[in-house]
């Protein structure tokens, strides 16, 4: 095959590679891993707006972030996070006498999160579908008993993320900003023999959040500070049972959950 020949064939190969070369880099995945510390802070109050219980202190945790590009500009992405920690419970017992003690919060969440479309001037917005699972478990005290209650809920909302900006030399930096609603939260509480478990339908769980992200320019690194709330009503009125005999009603007061983190992440 004399060089011109050589040369075409290599340009052919080279035209049929495109496509291919297309695909993987659209169908390339890229990973974030991210390591976040979280002050807590929790109130339980009264129907008529009164504090019941606080709960604050610090939750370290991990998560771990895969985001996909699709055709056309959109794109998928997967999310698995793992934070807990031990909290200063300051409350009072059944019989209104004050009581300090400690809960050990952990808290699960997976979410998955599409884009329709490519990014747009005013940004990107992102549909988003999760499930959130907490665990408290409060720790009993020589004159009260303890408490282990668990939920679970399953999410939707929407996210904004706003394009970046040059906020100084050598760095980027963007917002972002999430609404979700649950639409579905059961309860389980184990009163550790006091009365008989419980399992009854939580109420319905609302949370923002506004996170600003920054990095330097051309680095896998970035930092982050994001501020949530969540909060939700008082849950429906259950029976409460002791061995089996109706003893009362129980529900979960209306709640209120305020973090702030701070978070390391790099891309992979």
């Amino acid at each position: 095959m004399n060089g011109a020949a050589r040369a075409a064939a290599a340009g052919a190969l080279c035209i049929a590679c495109l496509p291919v070369a297309a695909r993987a880099q659209s169908a390339a995945i890229e990973w974030t891993g991210t390591l976040g510390l979280t002050h807590r802070l929790l109130h339980e109050r009264s129907v008529a707006g009164g504090t019941l219980l606080t709960e604050r202190g610090p939750m370290p945790g991990a998560q771990l972030r895969a985001q996909r590009a699709l055709p056309g500009g959109g794109a998928i992405a997967a999310s698995l996070l793992f934070a807990g920690g031990d909290l200063d419970y300051d409350g009072r017992t059944q019989l209104g006498q004050p009581l300090s003690t400690t809960t050990r919060q952990a808290e699960a969440a997976a979410e998955l999160l599409w884009r329709p479309h490519a990014p747009r001037p005013w940004g990107e917005a992102w549909l988003t579908a999760g499930w959130l699972g907490n665990r408290r478990l409060i720790l009993g005290t020589p004159t009260a008993g303890g408490l282990d209650e668990t939920s679970s809920a399953l999410l939707a909302g929407l996210r904004w993320h706003s394009p970046d900006v040059a906020p100084a030399a050598g760095w980027r930096a963007h917002a972002e900003a999430d609404v979700r609603v649950s639409v579905l939260h059961r309860l389980h509480v184990d009163y550790h023999g006091l009365y008989d478990r419980s399992s009854f339908e939580g109420a319905r769980k609302r949370q923002v959040a506004l996170r600003l992200v920054a990095m330097p320019s051309a680095s896998p690194w970035s930092i982050g500070l994001e501020w949530a709330r969540l909060s939700q009503d008082r849950s429906e009125v259950v029976p409460v049972y002791q061995r089996g005999a109706l003893y009362g009603t129980v529900w979960q007061p209306p709640l209120s959950i305020r973090d702030v983190t701070l978070q390391l992440s790099r891309r992979f």
